[in-house]
């Protein structure tokens, strides 16, 4: 048993999901850190910092759609403007 991880191999698709996961989860981090930070220049770092995850989570996503492991489908467009609807409506009421 303690040699299972000798014969653990991943393939092309569950490696990029990995990496997609693990993206995403530092997007996540980082969009947390912004908020608590108190000075411009911490803050002016994070944001460089997230700007650049942000980046690398839509490189991989967009490799594992050329590789055909990740679908996407375009929303029909009466769900887009009911959407749109939705938002303008929210906006109006914290505006």
């Amino acid at each position: 048993m303690a040699n299972y991880k000798k014969d653990t191999t991943l393939n092309e698709k569950d490696t990029l999901q990995d990496m997609l996961n693990l993206e995403k989860a530092l997007v996540k981090v980082y969009a947390t850190a912004i908020t608590e930070g108190c000075s411009r220049g911490y803050r002016s770092l994070i944001k460089t910092h997230l700007t650049e995850q942000i980046a690398d989570q839509m490189d991989v996503f967009m490799l594992m759609t050329e590789c055909g492991y990740a679908k996407v489908e375009s929303a029909p467009k009466e769900t887009l403007c009911e959407q749109k609807k939705t938002f303008e409506q929210v906006k109006s009421q914290l505006g």
